[in-house]
């Protein structure tokens, strides 16, 4: 049992890249001890077709009915909520989440960057062959999501990190994002989805190219945030095969200040 609370991380097998059923999620979700979760699978878009990434747009309601339905079903148990993992295109879908929020009946928005748009193309940072060029990208993106104000918290905010060893200036990004959700008073999120395929990082390693990525954490911890943990459930088996104990020794050893709760 992982004594978090809450996990609003959870995608479904809409998106092209995870498995099991709605329903099995909410199941291993009570059964691994949380309060609360919220469904937050890749935003399906309307008119981008991004197969293996996110579901199509056609799948929307399928989607929502879902969640709506476990809500009622499992009320008594967990409370759940309907959400979408969305990367800022800038203005482009700006109007699309609004309205998400306003009148489609969502209870949140998290922010979590992989991808641009250009020209009527999905691009991944990580395939922009110059690794400076694509994290200033990242960064750039992700702020202003911050500053749309319509996000409730930042996932996996050091995604820049990974696979990036070559880049100089990974601190003066870090500081940028880290200060900017301070300004915003947008939580960071503590990513597990890494730490089920590699060792979780020890904070006494000097370089680890992959996230949680320890100085990131560390300037978080000198600049204050708040800090969350998500699960970035794929399988309905992550809340149950995660390895909180070393969660729990990261936020230890780098002594952040995580809840184990948090209500939206």
């Amino acid at each position: 049992m992982n004594n978090f609370e809450y996990n609003y991380h959870t995608h479904t097998s809409r998106c092209g890249h995870a498995c099991g059923l709605d329903e099995e999620y909410v199941i291993e979700a009570i059964k691994n001890g949380n309060k609360r979760m919220g469904f937050s699978d890749h935003v399906m878009l309307p008119n981008i077709s991004q197969p293996g990434m996110r579901g199509e747009f056609s799948l929307f309601d399928s989607y929502v009915n879902s969640v709506n339905r476990l809500k009622k079903k499992y009320k008594n148990q967990i409370e759940i909520k309907l959400g979408f993992e969305c990367e800022w295109y800038g203005n482009t879908f700006k109007n699309y989440y609004e309205d998400l929020l306003q009148h489609k009946g969502f209870d949140y928005l998290i922010l979590g960057q992989h991808c641009f748009l250009n020209q009527g193309r999905m691009i991944f940072y990580k395939s922009i062959a110059d690794e400076e060029k694509g994290c200033e990208l990242y960064a750039s993106d992700l702020i202003d999501g911050i500053r749309s104000g319509l996000f409730s918290y930042v996932c996996h905010p050091d995604f820049f990190i990974l696979g990036s060893e070559g880049i100089s200036n990974i601190d003066e990004i870090s500081t940028r994002i880290a200060l900017e959700a301070k300004k915003a008073n947008i939580p960071l999120e503590i990513n597990m989805g890494q730490t089920r395929r590699l060792s979780f990082p020890k904070a006494a390693s000097p370089y680890e190219p992959y996230y949680p990525y320890v100085p990131f954490w560390k300037i978080v911890k000198e600049i204050g945030n708040k800090i969350v943990v998500g699960v970035d459930a794929h399988n309905p088996s992550d809340f149950s095969r995660s390895d909180y104990l070393a969660l729990r020794k990261f936020i230890k050893d780098l002594n952040l200040k995580v809840s184990d709760d948090f209500m939206l």
